[in-house]
């Protein structure tokens, strides 16, 4: 065997080892390309004491994407590279996740969320939008809408947590009895289990992300009791805050859903009077990530029908 040979066959196998060796270095490579490939840019700003870490791109209407409880941005890039041809996509890690400021400093009520979201909202200028959360991020979009009917054009819900009178699931029922927290996260084994508890069946996921993933949920840990207890004892709830509000809505929900029961698609049609429901069969909590294409096809209707781009391209900047 030639120098060459061995000289590539060594090179070879320490890029290989490197994939476990140095993860988060191969995540955030894995990440860039990811949002590269997407069309999005990753931003930061300042606002006040919070720094926010965010995606950019597209143009036409903006369209705030919000992600739930111990998840970030990258959650939406499968779809958002197929609305990024439609829309001005922003899309933040909420304070506390991903790589803005950190829990610890943080008050977690759905209500502070909402005003860190209209804080950052107006630092970029954006004065009216279309809205989008799945799970907490739902709940958010919720209050922030309540509180601002007239700067959101549009909802849309995915998979909403925050609903009082929904059926709960299997997980909360669990959760509330003591028995079992999914999102305290301390070995990569509760961190597996946690994805196969958000999917039904979850897409392929390559080594260095999934330690990444652990990474950034682990760090919750020592904040979590404080965060959940704030979420969830001190908010209002999903039902209180939609009430009767006529803003067009999209609620789409996963049928094998055990995070947050599919009984909220009853709950929330029967308080919106201008909303349209869409349920994905083997689905499960997180259907950006499980089933982008019916996620778009269903966004895509759903706007047609409601003449968003219409509505919206006048009074809404686009990306620069």
């Amino acid at each position: 065997m030639t120098a060459p040979t061995l000289y590539l066959i060594a090179a070879l196998l320490g890029l290989l080892a490197s994939w476990y060796l140095l993860p988060l270095r191969w995540a955030a490579l894995l990440s860039s390309l990811a949002r590269r490939m997407a069309g999005l840019k990753s931003k930061q700003c300042q606002v006040g004491e919070v720094h926010w870490q965010y995606l950019e791109g597209g143009r036409g209407p903006t369209l705030v994407l919000l992600h739930g409880m111990a998840a970030e941005a990258d959650h939406w890039l499968a779809i958002a590279a197929r609305l990024r041809s439609d829309y001005r996509l922003l899309i933040p890690d909420l304070p506390g996740f991903g790589g803005s400021t950190p829990p610890q400093e943080l008050d977690f009520r759905i209500q502070a969320q909402s005003q860190r979201l209209e804080a950052w909202l107006d630092q970029l200028g954006v004065h009216a939008c279309l809205l989008a959360g799945n799970s907490m991020g739902a709940w958010i979009a919720a209050d922030f809408s309540a509180r601002h009917p007239d700067r959101v054009r549009a909802l849309w819900l995915q998979d909403a947590f925050g609903l009082h009178s929904a059926r709960q699931s299997a997980i909360m029922r669990d959760f509330v009895a003591g028995q079992d927290n999914p999102f305290l996260i301390r070995n990569m084994t509760d961190y597996r289990r946690l994805v196969k508890q958000m999917f039904h069946r979850a897409p392929p996921l390559p080594y260095p992300l999934q330690r990444a993933g652990f990474v950034n949920a682990a760090r919750l840990a020592p904040e979590l009791e404080r965060m959940q207890a704030e979420l969830l004892e001190q908010s209002t709830p999903v039902e209180t805050l939609l009430s009767g509000l006529q803003l067009p809505t999209l609620i789409e929900w996963g049928e094998e859903d055990r995070a947050t029961d599919p009984d909220g698609v009853r709950v929330l049609s029967e308080l919106l009077p201008n909303c349209q429901c869409v349920t994905h069969a083997r689905v499960g909590h997180l259907p950006m990530l499980e089933a982008p294409g019916p996620c778009l096809r269903a966004w895509q209707s759903f706007a047609t029908e409601h003449k968003l781009m219409a509505d919206v391209t006048a009074s809404h900047d686009s990306a620069t």
